[in-house]
């Protein structure tokens, strides 16, 4: 990552950023900064996007910060940048990440005048909902107007700025030319250098939750409802880490460097020979399965006696060549006392009550190591 932000996309910068958060920094989408515990630029970038994971719900966006960052852009910026969950966000690392974004959407081809105006205006307006397309164009839920959000019809989304404003401000940007001097990102920030390892969260998360994609379920606990990660390099990650590199040709080991995060993005869905596993085998590994099984057949053993008793004096019974031998029968039955009728009900029932309970633990156990999906 760039750490000299040139004088042109520090201008525009600004202005985007006198749209999308006037208040500054700090700012939450909606203005919701005060209901923080502390400023959003004294949190490291790791604790942001944990925090993030409950703003959507709680402001209807997680976009925060001086450029209005969603969860999902600073997870992809952390991956591709390989950046510590360490780092201050604050107005230095927000205004770096800000200039990533800016040549993400062709800033530098617009400045070298390979992009017209309209066509960077519109990425702009892909990145920033509260800019206007500068053209009609197919937006993201229907045809926009010049001058409309291109997300407009979301519900959530429209333009507050005018396209006319946003032409004269990118021609302003465009005269600054490339000699201009650089704005500098202190150099001991270190956000462009990978280590050779990472095992910071965010890091692991993102490895967490492409390699879960992939079918390596045996991950670490996911959320049901979010779909998050606990971003911990646990066993079960190690594992899962171990099993990728040794499938897609990797050096061995369990590590998370360069290597892995490259072939994480292009590797195929794997292919699990489990998938054909005769249900005996399944038995025999999973245990709420095998659980499932045993409760299946204590239903039937218990099912069967049942059965025949009941067909016997219900149908049978009423004839009269059987209507002796029924009544035999329950002569018998009559002589055994109550209380071995009902302990036996009670062993049964017991027995079905541990059987079911050790399944449930053990599926538990295991959806939370990141073994079930």
């Amino acid at each position: 990552m760039d750490k000299a932000v040139p004088t042109g996309a520090a201008l525009l910068l600004d202005f985007i950023m006198s749209i999308e958060a006037p208040r500054g920094f700090d700012t939450i989408y909606g203005n919701n900064q005060g209901k923080l515990p502390k400023p959003l630029t004294s949190m490291t970038l790791g604790d942001v996007i944990n925090a993030q994971k409950s703003w959507t719900r709680r402001f209807k966006s997680s976009a925060c910060g001086g450029f209005q960052f969603m969860r999902d852009t600073l997870i992809d910026l952390s991956k591709e940048l390989h950046l510590s969950g360490s780092l201050l966000f604050d107005a230095e690392l927000q205004t770096a990440l800000g200039y990533h974004l800016l040549k993400r959407r062709g800033y530098t081809a617009f400045m070298a005048g390979k992009m017209s105006r309209t066509e960077f205006g519109k990425r702009l307006a892909q990145e920033w909902a509260s800019f206007p397309v500068l053209v009609a164009t197919q937006g993201a839920k229907r045809k926009v107007r010049r001058g409309e959000s291109y997300y407009q019809g979301d519900a959530l989304n429209s333009s507050l700025v005018s396209a006319a404003r946003v032409e004269a401000k990118l021609d302003e940007v465009k005269a600054t030319g490339k000699a201009a001097a650089p704005v500098q990102v202190p150099e001991d920030r270190s956000i462009d250098e990978p280590a050779s390892a990472r095992t910071d969260s965010v890091t692991v998360e993102v490895v967490q939750r492409k390699l879960y994609d992939l079918g390596y379920t045996e991950v670490g606990s996911r959320d049901p409802k979010t779909g998050s990660f606990d971003g911990k390099l646990g066993k079960m990650t190690r594992t899962a880490i171990l099993a990728f590199r040794n499938e897609n040709g990797l050096p061995a080991g369990d590590a998370i460097d360069d290597a892995l995060l490259a072939a994480i993005d292009t590797a195929m869905p794997r292919a699990l020979a489990r998938n054909n596993t005769p249900a005996e085998e399944v038995r025999q590994t999973v245990p709420e399965v095998r659980s499932n099984w045993m409760m299946k057949i204590g239903a039937i053993i218990a099912a069967i006696p049942a059965a025949i008793g009941g067909f016997f004096d219900g149908v049978i019974g009423n004839l009269g060549v059987a209507r002796a031998t029924i009544d035999q029968v329950k002569g018998y039955a009559a002589d055994v006392p109550g209380w071995v009728w009902l302990g036996a009900i009670v062993l049964i029932a017991g027995g079905v009550y541990l059987v079911a309970r050790n399944g449930e633990q053990k599926g538990v156990q295991a959806y939370q190591e990141g073994a079930r999906r």
